[in-house]
């Protein structure tokens, strides 16, 4: 129902929340993807959403031992029908 464009992956976690929100339903991808795939992002266009993509952080402690803590960047989206295909 919610999944990346480019990669055809669906969404999980707090993402499918963050674009059930937005009241758009497929394919979602950020502004590389789009120009990548071949869309123009048409100006003015804003995001309809910021997904968060988790990443493991490594820490150093004191006592010289690691530690893993999760964290994570958030990236802007835009559905697929606020784009317009590029023409040749």
């Amino acid at each position: 129902m919610y999944y990346n464009e480019e990669t055809k992956r669906p969404y999980s976690g707090k993402n499918i929340e963050i674009l059930e929100s937005t009241g758009f339903k497929g394919g979602f991808m950020t502004f590389r993807q789009a120009i990548k795939l071949g869309y123009k992002v048409p100006k003015g266009t804003k995001a309809v959403a910021k997904i968060i993509r988790p990443m493991e952080e490594f820490k150093e402690q004191s006592d010289g031992s690691s530690k893993v803590e999760m964290s994570g960047r958030k990236f802007p989206v835009f559905h697929k029908s606020q784009l317009e295909a590029q023409s040749s």
